[in-house]
């Protein structure tokens, strides 16, 4: 549940930064539940052309999912109040065969009580004609 409006501050953005960090940590040491907790409870994740919704949608989603590296880039953050857009690239790095792919990630974010949160993630992949759903093949 989101706190009262507040002016964005410098702790705001290292807050989000680390958030964005624990997202791939929490991924590459299989964390699913930590990983989970980055979201709140009705969040919507959109990838390869799918939508997971709420925090068991996310649970399904991450459990299923080849293990890997994720390296994170900077991100960009554009703040307004009680809510951040944010958008990054990823390098996966998939752990038994080593496939390498390439993605942005766009995400809303909302401070609660417990903190910044995710609420709204979208996952797009590089290719040769551009941003897409799904990994080129």
């Amino acid at each position: 549940m989101p706190t009262t409006t507040q002016d964005p501050t410098p702790a705001d953005h290292a807050e989000i930064r680390n958030l964005l960090a624990r997202y791939c940590v929490a991924l590459d040491v299989d964390d699913v539940d930590a990983w989970v907790e980055l979201f709140t409870p009705d969040a919507v994740y959109e990838v390869y052309g799918r939508e997971f919704v709420g925090h068991e949608g996310l649970r399904g989603m991450a459990t299923a999912a080849p293990g890997g590296l994720h390296l994170g880039g900077p991100v960009a953050i554009d703040l307004d109040g009680d809510k951040a857009r944010t958008t990054r690239n990823l390098l996966f790095v998939e752990r038994s065969s080593g496939e390498h792919r390439h993605a942005v990630y766009d995400e809303d974010l909302v401070r609660t009580d417990e903190g910044w949160r995710i609420a709204r993630c979208r996952c797009r992949f590089h290719g040769p004609d551009g941003l897409a759903d799904r990994p080129p093949r």
